[in-house]
């Protein structure tokens, strides 16, 4: 039985965990009115740059953490030796990144950027990296708490995190008004801030010593884990650098600031994804065999209903809101866009329905190939699409690339997994909802609140008629299984 202070701790982690993406979506409009659009564009550039060395830092130690760490659930000795080993690790892959970043760095942002695009490795660029490190220190050291049972401090840090983030550059905006110094410095000071709370984390919890016997595991489990964020990052940020020499920078910031917008809606993804993974874990285990079920289908249908409900309702808010908070209207201009850009959200229930099976096989190098292979369809595309037709080229590559992922999902689990499935429900509904907004696009380029209202309306009728009874039942269940929760604790 699940308990009342798992569900606390569960919400706690789920709202600590989303502060840094709130965080960036809160200043997203004072970057839009602060900076013009090429300054804007080289800040999303710069972010990006932290992310990607943020992974390189990580090492995926974060991810390794809790797996190594409740192995020695038995040996506290070895958990304080082996908290105490990974920390210091974490310090010297920085040490060692940031000299390779000082000396390679200077050639390789001139050969990346031009001079229009204002991307510079000198200060903004090394201040963006060394972020990147301070950051993958305390992420790694947050996520530990998790297994230290630490909600409380969880929750607290990532706070002091997000207030430190949003002052110090809501600051630097206003003492330096149209100059990066606040976004960028800001980052960097709160992340320095943070480093320290991560050491204090990492010293209070562990034996301080380096113990190489840790280390062939560690290398043998984070490499894969490395390329399969390398993969994710490429995924999430490889049109933006393909677009940059090809569209205007109003146009590219416009297409950033949106696609940000959308982070609300991974957000959701992911948040229902944690609610239903562990009952089709539940229920598949109980069948003994590897293979879907009606009621583990139920689930899916479910995710696919709420999943168009959100992206629908996204489409008909982002506009509002951002005409609500920004003032410049070259940022309104990709609204156009949005309906298209949603259509590609919509195949994550698809996606769903195979990761699941292949996390629930633990066959978790297939990952690795799916995602290996779109990130190689996505440059290809991306970058042949874009060259030839713009912006609407690197969304249709967007586009090609998630259902080169269902596809390959497909491919890669029908030998591990058996699937019986309504293709209607599973496949149907979120095709057509993609197919809906192509075709809109293509008859309706000016956004037009009326398209995603008729939207609502259509599929709100069209999931009453096909889903209304999984719905009800999957609600059902899970509010009988809340009110037995509470009748235990």
């Amino acid at each position: 039985m699940i308990s009342k202070s798992f569900l606390k701790s569960s919400i706690i982690y789920t709202i600590g965990g989303a502060m840094p993406m709130v965080t960036g979506i809160l200043l997203l409009p004072f970057y839009a009115n602060f900076f013009s659009g090429t300054q804007y564009v080289s800040l999303s550039f710069y972010i990006s740059i932290s992310l990607l060395f943020q992974i390189f830092f990580t090492y995926s130690t974060d991810t390794y953490f809790g797996v190594k760490y409740t192995q020695l659930a038995d040996e506290p000795v070895e958990q304080k030796r082996f908290v105490g080993t990974l920390s210091i690790l974490l310090f010297l892959i920085g040490v060692c990144l940031l000299i390779v970043s000082f000396l390679l760095g200077p050639f390789i942002f001139p050969a990346i950027f031009n001079e229009n695009e204002q991307v510079y490795f000198w200060p903004f660029g090394i201040a963006s990296i060394v972020t990147g490190f301070l950051n993958s220190y305390f992420k790694t050291g947050t996520n530990a708490l998790i297994y230290f049972k630490s909600p409380l401090q969880f929750i607290s840090f990532n706070f002091i995190n997000l207030v430190a983030t949003l002052a110090i550059s809501l600051g630097g905006l206003y003492l330096f008004p149209g100059s990066l110094n606040g976004p960028i410095y800001g980052r960097l000071f709160s992340g320095v801030i943070i480093f320290f709370l991560a050491l204090y984390i990492f010293r209070s919890n562990s034996t301080w010593v380096f113990d190489r016997k840790y280390l062939k595991d560690i290398q043998k489990f984070c490499s894969p884990y490395l390329l399969f964020a390398l993969f994710f990052w490429i995924l999430g940020n490889i049109d933006r650098y393909f677009l940059k020499s090809l569209i205007s920078g109003n146009d590219l910031a416009s297409y950033d600031l949106l696609l940000k917008c959308f982070l609300g809606i991974e957000f959701l993804q992911n948040a229902l994804s944690a609610v239903i993974f562990p009952k089709l874990f539940e229920i598949w285990a109980k069948n003994k065999k590897n293979e879907t079920t009606p009621e583990s289908n139920r689930y899916f249908n479910v995710f696919t209903a709420v999943n168009i409900f959100n992206l629908i309702v996204f489409c008909i808010l982002i506009p509002i809101v951002i005409r609500l908070f920004i003032t410049k209207s070259e940022y309104f201009q990709s609204f156009a866009f949005i309906g298209i850009i949603s259509a590609g959200y919509a195949t994550r229930s698809i996606l769903n329905y195979y990761f699941a099976t292949i996390l629930f096989s633990k066959k978790t190098v297939l990952l690795l190939k799916i995602f290996g292979a779109c990130a190689v369809i996505q440059i290809v595309a991306t970058y042949f699409f874009s060259k030839h037709f713009g912006l609407i080229g690197a969304i249709y590559a967007g586009i090609i690339t998630k259902v080169a992922q269902v596809l390959f999902s497909y491919i890669f689990t029908r030998s591990i997994f058996t699937y019986n499935l309504n293709y209607l429900k599973i496949y149907g509904v979120p095709l057509l909802f993609v197919i809906t907004n192509v075709i809109c696009y293509f008859f309706f380029p000016v956004y037009n609140i009326a398209i995603y209202l008729g939207q609502l309306l259509a599929f709100g009728l069209l999931f009453f008629l096909i889903f209304k009874n999984e719905i009800k039942i999957v609600f059902i269940q899970f509010f009988r299984k809340k009110k037995e929760t509470n009748a235990a604790s």
